[in-house]
């Protein structure tokens, strides 16, 4: 009948109904602003110090390294400068090292909004503290590392597999080198580039182990130089093949004498 009044437990089922509603519209909302805090991307930088390297050409990778690589660092990233050189591999250690602190995340039902936001100042400023730290290490060691006799790439770019596995974050890979790699057997100036070499380098190499796995991995490349022009093309050219077999993601528009198109698209291996 039109006229009987709700029953209490009809009444109480429906406030649950609605208690239930602003539960689920609350979480899904949690979970977005925990979404937003991310994963965080780590960087590793490897900068060439082998004599074919001038001075100069490491002034623009310090350049490079403070003017657009790391202020585009954010919260929860992580940063690692490491030397191509002749001991690579046999003695490898970070040059620079840093991990920026995670921002907190917030939780609508049990985190206080101060609290919350006087944490993520604290981190905010501890964030400014560590870029400028890295800022004066990167000046300190891009001037003063000692020359090497020869440039180990390959090696270099196996240590890089190592630091990337199992990594969480974004994965971006940096190298700031002419990318002539002249580290017995290997003496790219010398070589007689043919599409069937590059091809023959490139079967020696995966037989010895020496094409790492770098999926996932965005890969830029700066100093690109060489005494010609056809030189320059012929290496490029081999690089860009060797990264597809490392199945890394390495556009030739991020393969440059200088950084280009920094920081990293989000369609840049971003998986």
């Amino acid at each position: 009948m039109s006229g009987e009044r709700p029953s209490p437990a009809g009444g109480a089922a429906r406030t649950l109904a609605r208690l239930l509603a602003g539960a689920l519209l609350l979480a899904g909302c949690t979970r977005s602003s925990q979404a937003t805090v991310g994963r965080g991307t780590e960087v590793v930088v490897f900068v060439d110090f082998s004599g074919s390297v001038k001075s100069d050409a490491r002034a623009l990778f310090a350049t490079d390294l403070e003017n657009q690589i790391l202020p585009s660092l954010v919260a929860g990233d992580r940063l690692l400068v490491a030397a191509i050189n002749d001991k690579t591999l046999s003695d490898f250690r970070p040059l620079v090292e840093a991990t920026l602190p995670r921002k907190p995340e917030f939780n609508g039902w049990l985190d206080n909004v101060m609290k919350y936001n006087r944490e993520t100042k604290d981190v905010d400023a501890e964030v400014v503290r560590v870029k400028q730290t890295v800022k004066t290490e990167i000046r300190q060691v891009l001037t003063r590392h000692e020359a090497s006799p020869l440039t180990d790439i390959f090696s270099s770019l196996l240590v890089a597999q190592k630091l990337f596995h199992d990594e969480p974050r974004r994965k971006v890979l940096v190298l700031m080198s002419d990318m002539i790699e002249d580290y017995p057997p290997y003496h790219f100036e010398e070589i007689k580039w043919s599409p069937a070499m590059r091809q023959k380098i490139l079967a020696d190499l995966d037989g010895n182990g020496l094409i790492p796995k770098l999926s996932g991995v965005c890969v830029y490349v700066s100093g690109v130089s060489g005494g010609s022009a056809a030189l320059v093309e012929n290496i490029g050219s081999f690089w860009q093949a060797y990264f597809k077999r490392a199945e890394a993601d390495m556009d030739l528009s991020r393969y440059a004498h200088v950084l280009l198109h920094w920081p990293p698209p989000k369609s840049c291996r971003a998986q």
